[in-house]
């Protein structure tokens, strides 16, 4: 039996019919989410007022823990639609990305290749874009907690001082005060909603600020003065933070340097050396030593994420 897989002008034509179908629901979704939003008000309402379950709660399985990754990367990278659309979408980009490529190539193994890609592509914007909005959270956090210290200083009730955060801050930080007022006047406890907020968000710095504000809503005390000494205490911490930055960022670009290295290496011998590219990829031993390479890049990006996570 030949090697390549020919395909008949059926399956092509079917392909091609698939893609586009795909490329139009995609379309149309988009289409939906900006000009006729009013159908899923009543879905975002229930979301508001929804409280995250604790750790305890959750389901522990692969799929559970994989299915609350998504749910909360989602939400924190700012999409304006819900869980099931996004997956919807990414589906349908998978699908049209190797749909395209099998049709121009006629390759299932780099069909498949241009589906994990794609996939991999959309799952890392949504992660890094996540990053990008809780950093800037942890930043205007004790901005935020100033104004709330102020507002409950000058006579407003906690409740009022958390939406007057919410109208007063911007991104993330006026969506989670916004949505913590939301609760409230649903008549969730202070507990229960702080509580929420910090499964969502998963900061020491809202942790620490959910329990100031439940030991206060217990046993009392000086509120503002708590929240002014928590904010500075937040400020202290990031400064901190960008001093280690600072004197660990050359050891940290070497680190993203020696693992680019091996990518840009298989780059330039597949545009620039063809013959050693195709080698490996006609030979079964070079296809071993490519899944090898593969394996080896991954587990060396995870180590390397786990030795610069922070938890300070």
């Amino acid at each position: 039996m030949p090697n390549d897989v020919v395909l008949s002008n059926d399956v092509v034509v079917f392909i091609a019919f698939a893609c586009i179908v795909v490329t139009l629901t995609a379309v149309l979704l988009v289409i939906k989410r900006l000009f006729f939003p009013s159908r899923e008000r009543a879905t975002r309402l229930r979301d508001v007022v929804r409280a995250v379950p604790r750790a305890d709660q959750q389901n522990q399985s692969p799929i559970g823990k994989v299915d609350h990754w998504l749910d909360r990367t989602v939400y924190l990278s700012g999409l304006d639609m819900g869980t099931g659309t996004a997956v919807a979408l990414l589906v349908i980009a998978v699908l049209g990305t190797g749909g395209i490529t099998l049709v121009l190539t006629e390759n299932p193994t780099l069909t498949i290749i241009a589906g994990i890609f794609t996939a991999m592509i959309v799952l890392c914007w949504l992660e890094i874009t996540k990053r990008r909005r809780l950093q800037a959270f942890e930043i205007q956090f004790p901005t935020a907690l100033d104004i709330l210290s102020r507002a409950v200083r000058a006579g407003e009730s906690l409740e009022q001082a958390i939406d007057l955060v919410a109208t007063a801050s911007r991104d993330l930080v006026a969506t989670e005060f916004r949505r913590c007022s939301k609760q409230l006047e649903m008549g969730l406890s202070v507990s229960a909603t702080m509580e929420a907020m910090t499964q969502r968000i998963g900061s020491m710095d809202v942790r620490i600020f959910s329990n100031t504000l439940s030991i206060h809503r217990e046993l009392g005390g000086n509120l503002p003065e708590t929240l002014e000494r928590l904010a500075g205490v937040i400020r202290d911490r990031h400064e901190y933070i960008r001093q280690v930055k600072s004197v660990t960022s050359a050891g940290r670009l070497s680190i993203m340097l020696v693992l680019a290295l091996g990518p840009l290496l298989f780059g330039y011998m597949f545009m620039f050396q063809p013959e050693y590219g195709n080698a490996l990829w006609q030979d079964p031993t070079g296809r071993l030593m490519l899944i090898g390479a593969v394996i080896s890049q991954v587990a060396g990006i995870i180590w390397v994420m786990q030795v610069l996570k922070r938890d300070y």
